[in-house]
């Protein structure tokens, strides 16, 4: 008999987790992809000194996950959450102080509540798939789409506000907006106690039983540790869409659309837009998939992820060609980012709540957070890496050059999983004569 995976069946705290970090995503994000923007032309900063900190700051904040993810598995998950988001909204409000001495103390304390916020969310929502595997990537999906609202809205109203008012007071807005989140993650776990106490307390036993890793754990963490380092390759060039792709809008790309400017964070959000469009369709291909006993492994959806990539910046680079090297102005048309954003957000999709949902269900219970954590820090070595690569697009043999570099990072990791891909899916498959050392989860 099939599995029902209509939406109704998926866990209503699905729905209260993702308001929650669509929120977060609002604020942290929202400062992150107009970070760019706002270093070039409130500080005046050169273009590779605001890649270079947009680096920094996405690295960092993407490497904290590891510590936090930790302290949360030692701690507690809802503290965690709660006092995360709170640490983030006192860095927008740093930020929209206007002073560069504030500036830098702001991006510290928001890359510390991300960390501490984001596995503890992440586990969470794991967990209420602990009798819902079927709906498990599904889920995920849903997830990753509907919290890109937050990523869309924040792009949209936050560079309208500051390109028309002050950036102080789009910083201000975001912190509202985080403050505002609280409320309903708070909701949550005052009337699901009873839930939330019961994954308490496994959490609690597998710190004290010391439980030890068995062969099919270690096995199953190092398929999760494979995923995170080739999704390195990844990260790398996604950080581009709100590095030199930024820039890309800001100096070469034709803003007018009916004799209007258009600001350049409307099509910086593009990418969130396609993301909330494709998350519903991606979750119902994958549910009708998987009651026919199709659902393509992680493994093939990782490769298609990278093979997008790979095709958004062909598109880059084909609009790049005319653009002769050292210009500083150009006049090409949207439709070649606007598009190539559609097809990094498809390889979003298949790439990143997959791999979130991989881990959460690979990972042994004691490790969750930290293993959620290591995810974070591979994105984060990633971002890091791809702000330093963004300082490279005025140098070398012109743009065009530049972004075919993206498309050969996109190739060496669809080549490694064609060849060990089928490997990496055994491994991460249960032997039914193992004794899994996970705790019981009470159904």
């Amino acid at each position: 008999m099939s599995k029902n995976t209509s939406l109704s069946h998926h866990p209503k705290g699905l729905w209260v987790l993702a308001l929650t970090e669509l929120c977060e995503r609002f604020a942290f994000w929202g400062v992150g992809n107009l970070l760019v923007l706002y270093l070039i032309e409130y500080y005046q900063f050169s273009n590779v000194k605001a890649t270079h900190i947009y680096g920094i700051f996405t690295g960092c904040a993407a490497f904290l996950p590891l510590i936090g993810g930790w302290v949360a598995d030692r701690w507690n998950y809802r503290m965690s959450i709660l006092v995360g988001a709170l640490i983030n909204a006192v860095g927008c409000f740093c930020l929209a102080s206007g002073l560069l001495s504030m500036f830098y103390l702001g991006l510290v304390i928001i890359a510390g509540g991300f960390g501490l916020f984001t596995p503890s969310l992440l586990v969470v929502l794991g967990h209420l798939y602990r009798d819902k595997e079927h709906l498990r990537q599904a889920g995920f999906s849903i997830y990753y789409g509907s919290i890109n609202i937050g990523v869309f809205l924040a792009m949209f109203s936050l560079g309208i506000i500051a390109k028309e008012i002050s950036w102080h007071v789009a910083f201000l807005v975001a912190a509202g907006v985080q403050i505002l989140g609280i409320l309903p993650i708070a909701w949550y776990f005052h009337y699901h106690k009873e839930d939330y106490q019961a994954f308490q307390a496994i959490q609690k036993k597998s710190r004290s039983d010391n439980i030890l890793l068995t062969k099919e754990d270690r096995r199953r963490i190092f398929v999760v540790i494979v995923f995170c380092l080739v999704s390195i390759f990844f990260w790398t060039a996604y950080n581009q869409a709100f590095s030199s792709k930024a820039i890309f809008v800001h100096d070469f790309m034709n803003k007018q659309i009916g004799g209007y400017e258009i600001p350049e964070g409307v099509f910086l959000s593009s990418q969130s837009f396609f993301l909330i469009l494709l998350a519903p369709l991606l979750a119902s291909i994958y549910s009708w998939l998987q009651k026919r006993d199709k659902d393509p492994s992680v493994s093939t959806k990782t490769i298609y992820s990278f093979l997008f990539m790979a095709a958004a910046f062909s598109l880059m680079m084909f609009a790049s060609k005319d653009i002769a090297p050292g210009a500083k102005t150009a006049s090409i048309s949207s439709s070649y980012v606007v598009s190539a954003y559609f097809l990094i957000a498809v390889g979003e999709m298949l790439l990143a709540p997959i791999g979130l949902s991989m881990v959460s269900l690979l990972a042994p219970r004691q490790f969750t957070g930290l293993l959620m954590g290591f995810w974070y820090v591979c994105v984060g070595f990633a971002f890091y890496l791809g702000g330093l690569l963004a300082g490279l697009m005025e140098r070398g043999e012109g743009l065009s050059h530049f972004f075919g570099l993206f498309i050969i990072m996109a190739f060496i990791p669809a080549i490694f999983l064609i060849l060990f891909g089928k490997k990496l899916t055994h491994m991460s498959r249960r032997d039914p004569h193992e004794t899994d050392s996970t705790p019981h989860i009470p159904r």
